[in-house]
């Protein structure tokens, strides 16, 4: 068990979790994005023993021109400048373009959209990351029916969603678009058959980006690998990267005999630009690596100590509860690791599962979803714990510091790291469990699952 008094501590994790989200907005290969990665490198490396490398992606970027998603769309309607809550994300660079509103609950074709600026209303959904597909859906459907805009209506208040950002697929979308409030959304719908016009002040280019891979030698070098995503825009998107920072503190002064195995951290890129998405990229390395012996297992973290908020009426209100909390695990033994850790640090609201999407006979694995980043390794078949919470306050930057309860997420920390510790004399085989036989079944020609990436255009 993890010495909890030479552990990072609670003001510690929030003034790391601070400086993160104090970079502004990380798009994928931003100024912001690298300051931040740069960043982690150079707080990883000032650990005794860690060495860093880079592995690169050159993508086509999307990039804000003022560096904030609240200021980088414009939006007019009858001649009157409305208040947004901001850009959507990847939608098209636009300096003007005008049509006819039209609110739209029917599918979006040519028909009913060609010309015409789109109200479209915000999924009805119980949490905003479960909007994603539709949004996705939304915006590839306005493009191809040649609509002159797309507007997406909360009915929560502008102030709660203002800088809101999904989808996250990196995919760049065909028409412009932007997010409006409650009340917003209620005055553009009695406008409908009036005119409007929008801007989205970003620019598009090639750029490059980079994950950066720490390694902790051990005994052996066999290895464990820990994974967060480097690029995001709340409090919440990206705090992994602190608990990262505190488990390589932690591990890195500790006797080299305390560590049977290698353990690397992959400060990974392009999960919101998800045509190089560097943790699938990562997780292909390990696949092709597994059979050689020197893979233990992966595990990723995501969206820690996270407090839950509720819909209450059209607002969002925090319940005083955290928010419910995944822990997959690919294999009993990782599983009874888990569970251990979560009992000894008193942790509630935590479900440890083998999955989240419905198992399916004959395929390896049944089950493909880890629910975010854990999928990446665990699809490709390389034993897999990953803890995940998806909150209101994921995508929203305005909860800022008050979405995150620190001494839960230094508690789910130390768990993570404790299973780690719990798994140090364990055989490979045993943590295994039954990928192996997957691994097998796979190269017999079983189905598995897809590791298709979305499109960049």
């Amino acid at each position: 068990m993890i010495d909890s008094t030479a552990f990072t501590s609670e003001a510690e994790l929030r003034h790391l979790n601070a400086t993160i989200a104090g970079f502004g907005l990380r798009t994928t290969a931003s100024p912001a994005h690298r300051r931040l990665v740069d960043w982690l490198e150079g707080q990883v490396r000032r650990n005794p023993g860690i060495t860093t490398r880079s592995e690169t992606s050159r993508i086509t970027r999307w990039l804000p021109i003022t560096g904030d998603l609240a200021s980088t769309g414009l939006l007019f309607a009858d001649g009157h400048p409305v208040p947004i809550a901001g850009a959507i994300p990847y939608s098209k660079p636009t300096l003007y373009s005008s049509g006819e509103l039209v609110h739209l609950r029917d599918p979006i074709t040519a028909a009913n959209a060609r010309g015409k600026v789109v109200i479209r209303d915000f999924p009805a959904v119980d949490r905003g990351y479960l909007a994603e597909a539709a949004l996705d859906r939304d915006l590839v459907a306005a493009a191809q029916a040649g609509a002159a805009g797309l507007i997406v209506a909360f009915d929560f208040p502008r102030s709660q969603v203002k800088g809101y950002y999904d989808p996250h697929t990196g995919t760049h979308y065909g028409v412009p678009g932007v997010f409006v409030g409650g009340a917003e959304a209620q005055a553009l719908k009695n406008m409908a058959g009036r005119r409007a016009n929008l801007a989205v002040l970003a620019v598009t280019g090639q750029a490059t980006t980079r994950s950066v891979i720490a390694t902790l030698p051990g005994r052996s070098k066999e290895k464990i690998v820990f994974d967060a995503n480097t690029d995001g825009n709340t409090w919440v998107q990206e705090n992994a990267n602190a608990g990262l920072l505190a488990l390589a503190k932690y591990f890195s002064h500790q006797p080299s005999r305390c560590r049977p195995r290698t353990i690397e951290f992959v400060f990974a890129t392009g999960h919101l630009h998800r045509p190089a998405e560097g943790t699938e990229l990562y997780a292909r390395k390990l696949d092709a690596e597994y059979d050689n012996g020197t893979v233990a297992f992966a595990f990723a973290l995501e969206h820690l100590g996270t407090r839950e908020y509720v819909r209450v009426g059209q607002t969002l209100r925090p319940t005083g509860l955290s928010e419910t909390f995944g822990w997959f695990a690919g294999s009993p033994v990782l599983a009874a690791a888990a569970e251990n850790a979560i009992a000894r640090h008193g942790l509630d609201r935590v479900f440890v599962l083998p999955g989240i999407d419905l198992p399916v006979p004959g395929r390896v694995p049944p089950q493909c979803s880890f629910g975010g980043l854990g999928t990446h390794f665990h699809s490709h078949l390389v034993p897999t714990m990953a803890v995940i919470s998806g909150p209101w306050s994921l995508w929203a930057p305005s909860f800022g510091e008050a979405a995150i309860d620190f001494a839960r997420m230094r508690a789910q920390v130390l768990a993570a790291g404790d299973t780690v510790l719990a798994l140090a004399d364990v055989p490979r085989s045993e943590i295994a469990g039954p990928y192996p036989g997957y691994r097998q079944a796979r190269a017999a020609g079983a189905p598995t699952c897809s590791h298709e990436l979305p499109p960049e255009h």
